[in-house]
């Protein structure tokens, strides 16, 4: 005898939303080396916030920004 278990349909989906990319995340979305966009944070260029030895870059600044075409 098998049983099947079926999702919980009562428990609420979960849409997070993500408030800062780290450096590697933000320079894949935006198409930029991950040394260049460490570079703009360790120099104060563009916004972003520490946590320790980590870079946190706002969102809404990363989604704001235009993508930048990848190189060859």
């Amino acid at each position: 005898m098998t049983t099947t278990t079926q999702p919980d349909t009562t428990a609420p989906a979960i849409t997070a939303r993500r408030r800062y990319y780290r450096v590697k995340d933000a320079a894949a979305v935006l198409g930029v080396p991950v040394r260049t966009l460490s570079h703009l944070a360790e120099t104060e260029q563009i916004p972003c916030r520490r946590l320790g030895t980590v870079i946190l870059i706002p969102a809404s600044w990363v989604d704001r920004e235009p993508a930048q075409p990848r190189r060859r």
